[in-house]
């Protein structure tokens, strides 16, 4: 796997994922003892005519965005969240290579994500 790989990744399986799944919960919310919160947030969502059910979903995914954004700026070293300014170093192994992913002489994963976007 290299970086856009990874970007890709998580763009699918967390973003995309996390977006569906808040939606769905909106929807229709599982288990037997719903708490009061979510059952307030689902009448609210599904009285929602389909052009503001429209733009909660759109802001739902400007904020998945924005955090996984985040996150690979922190990982690239472009937002600094300690005062030591240490570096992270991200490696995908496998049985018979290793791959930094977050690589400083590559194309940063904050990138990655917004060039296919």
């Amino acid at each position: 796997m290299d970086n856009a790989e990874f970007v890709d990744a998580l763009r699918l399986y967390v973003r995309d994922a996390g977006i569906e799944g808040v939606i769905s919960r909106l929807k229709n919310p599982p288990g037997r003892s719903v708490s009061p919160k979510m059952k307030n947030l689902s009448e609210w969502y599904n009285g929602l005519s389909e052009e503001n059910t429209s733009k909660v979903n759109t802001i739902m995914e400007l904020v998945a965005h924005d955090v996984l954004f985040g996150v690979f700026s922190v990982l690239d070293g472009v937002r600094i969240i300690d005062e030591e300014k240490g570096q992270f170093e991200l490696t995908y192994r496998t049985q018979k290579d290793t791959f930094i992913l977050n690589d400083p002489s590559e194309i940063g994963l904050y990138e990655l994500l917004n060039s296919s976007n």
